[in-house]
């Protein structure tokens, strides 16, 4: 396992605190220290705050910008970067992301606020989540204008079926020399359902679950199809689907460990966070796992989403 590993926090609000504790656990054992979390996670700063032991992680959080239009002005992000500290009750995070761009407000006020948070100390880096190339290069150079703190990690969706982030956003994150955090490495649990699973609604792809969000990013012509190649590579591979995604975003996508990048994966269960380490772990694919994944991207990148945001 070379690259950072990242524990995604947004499920915690669906487990007991004995399952949260267990988690910790695990995580510090397996040298997990790195915890992501955001305000739009329900609960999640808050049980991280009250979880003995929780100060020995390095923990990330997003403020909620284009979620909750209007919270990225000023006035709101001092307050809630504050508040999510207190919950977290740490002395520091590591990084504070916008999570989506506000456009409803002047993205210069809200890198004032951004600013005076970083004066304050809530935060060693500034990273954004969600923007575009363009979006990213506003920010970067209104930033530097003006003498503020500048982004310089970028949290994205990225995944082997969601790989539009190379071509769209690379570029100018490595330009400007961002770190990339991958988020969605199975692409919301995509690339290990069946086709029957989609139909029957498994998981988060029914009309309800989240808003129906994961359906509609993931449940396309294309992307189905494309999920009959998917586990045909893992058969011949000996390998579970989880695993071939988890192991093609750390050892054969663009993420780079000497770029400062990291993935970031979720858990449903105790298990599936062993699971996934050991897979990271792991190291790469067969030459002809990795061609034939290639080619299989080249089948469904037209459908495929960029983000969560724009879908």
């Amino acid at each position: 396992m070379t690259l950072k590993v990242v524990f995604g926090a947004a499920p915690l609000g669906r487990w007991t605190q004995e399952q949260i504790d267990e988690i910790f656990s695990l995580l510090k054992k397996e040298n997990i220290s790195v915890i992501d979390t955001a305000r739009l996670y329900e609960g999640s700063e808050k049980l991280i705050g009250t979880t003995a032991g929780h100060e020995d992680f390095v923990v990330d959080t997003k403020i909620l910008g284009g979620f909750s239009p209007g919270s990225a002005a000023k006035d709101r992000i001092i307050a809630d970067a504050q508040d999510s500290l207190d919950k977290v009750k740490i002395k520091q995070f590591d990084i504070l992301y916008l999570h989506a761009p506000d456009e409803s407000v002047p993205i210069e006020e809200t890198l004032d606020g951004i600013n005076e948070v970083y004066k304050k100390g809530i935060f060693k880096r500034f990273g954004l989540s969600n923007f575009s190339a363009e979006q990213v290069q506003e920010v970067y150079d209104i930033a530097k204008s003006k003498g503020y703190v500048v982004p310089s990690v970028y949290q994205g969706n990225y995944s082997a079926i969601a790989r539009a982030t190379e071509s769209l956003l690379f570029p100018t994150l490595r330009k400007l020399g961002f770190a990339f955090y991958a988020y969605s490495p199975i692409a919301g649990g995509f690339l290990t359902k069946t086709i029957e699973q989609l139909d029957t609604g498994a998981g988060r792809f029914n009309a309800q679950a989240l808003g129906g969000l994961y359906n509609a990013l993931y449940n396309k012509p294309s992307l189905r199809e494309g999920l009959s190649e998917w586990n045909a590579i893992a058969e011949k591979e000996g390998v579970s689907k989880a695993e071939l995604a988890y192991r093609w975003v750390g050892f054969h996508s663009q993420l780079r460990e000497e770029l400062g990048d990291a993935v970031i994966f979720g858990a449903s269960s105790l298990e599936q966070v062993g699971q996934t380490v050991e897979y990271l772990r792991k190291g790469k694919l067969s030459d002809s796992a990795a061609e034939r994944i290639d080619k299989f991207w080249e089948t469904v990148k037209h459908e495929a989403p960029l983000d969560n945001w724009k879908k």
